[in-house]
């Protein structure tokens, strides 16, 4: 067991240490669009340093791995907000269904508003410094998506999440199609999960046809994960045993490979108290914001349905820390 544990939590160590050494005097930031992508969906994702793509087994899985929104039961829904640096604010809902004998499928939406933003000109006529027109503009990203996962075996689960994406700034806009796709695998041994996720395949982004298409277009961010998780309490058969009614104890990790940034390493943890309950925490390693990461849960039950609260904390040492709530409805 000891060995095993050793062996799957080195899984993505290695793969970071050896892109590591690739991309160690290479930093690739700047080099994709469509950034909004890349925020965290969900306060319990982001609370566990958003090291979930093995250990997310709800609706907004379909943001982290498509794959594992098979562990719905029923019909599953949630609404997330993010207030998110400089004032802007971050908007998802997500709701799933378990087709028997086909499926589970998932629509999920993702929006982005700048709010109303100061024009200003590069120089000014009368040489003043402030360039400002008094005139303002607007801008907004927009995800809508649908996924679809499918079980094919008892442990084994790989789902795929289409998206449709747009953004507007000012009098430009750009839209195209992106795709997510994850697997999820149970061992059924000791709490043990691993999984995978490639997400945002998609063409170029062009807003401009002034020049040549190569020197107009940009990569979307595109997110190469590889997570394990491991429940370590809460169970007769895992390593501290125990009732899963009285408490559960989990532990996360993913590496992370993009193509507009160094290797990146995400530790999380969560804790739960008589299903009801749960602390959890998380650690993100070669970010230049937002490291630590805390959060907590509630979970209850009313009237045939459940009910969950998450809300999780981030620390920005030099941007505004973002704040993340979410609701979920399980039937």
């Amino acid at each position: 067991m000891k060995i095993l544990i050793k062996i799957l939590l080195l899984i993505p160590l290695i793969i970071l240490s050896t892109n590591m050494k690739v991309y160690a005097q290479f930093n690739k930031a700047g080099r994709t669009t469509y950034q909004f992508l890349k925020i965290g969906i969900g306060a319990r994702a982001s609370g566990m340093g958003e090291a979930v793509i093995a250990n997310t087994q709800d609706i907004n899985s379909v943001f982290w791995n498509p794959a594992a929104i098979t562990q719905l039961e029923n019909i599953q829904a949630a609404f997330n907000y993010t207030k998110w640096i400089a004032d802007l604010n971050v908007i998802a809902g997500a709701v799933g269904y378990k087709l028997p004998g086909i499926g589970t499928i998932a629509l999920n939406y993702i929006g982005l508003d700048y709010g109303q933003i100061q024009e200003a000109l590069v120089t000014s006529s009368s040489g003043s410094t402030d360039t400002r027109t008094g005139n303002t503009f607007s801008g907004k990203d927009l995800a809508i998506g649908l996924a679809i996962a499918r079980e094919f075996t008892d442990k084994l689960s790989i789902g795929i999440n289409a998206k449709y994406l747009r953004e507007d700034l000012y009098i430009l806009s750009n839209s195209l199609w992106s795709f997510d796709v994850g697997t999820y695998y149970n061992t059924g041994w000791k709490g043990i999960r691993i999984a995978m996720t490639a997400q945002n395949f998609s063409k170029q982004a062009r807003w401009l046809q002034t020049k040549e298409e190569s020197q107009q277009s940009f990569e979307l961010p595109l997110l190469f994960k590889i997570g394990t998780s491991i429940d370590l309490m809460g169970g007769e058969d895992l390593l501290f045993g125990g009732d899963p009614m009285k408490s559960r104890l989990s532990i996360n990790i993913d590496a992370v490979h993009s193509n507009d940034y160094a290797e990146r390493l995400n530790f999380g943890g969560e804790y739960v108290l008589l299903n009801t309950i749960a602390l959890r925490a998380g650690y993100r390693v070669n970010y230049d914001e937002g490291n630590l990461a805390l959060g907590i849960g509630l979970n209850t039950e009313l009237s045939g349905f459940r009910l969950q609260f998450d809300y999780s904390y981030v620390k920005y040492d030099f941007l505004e820390s973002p704040h993340r709530f979410t609701v979920m409805f399980a039937f």
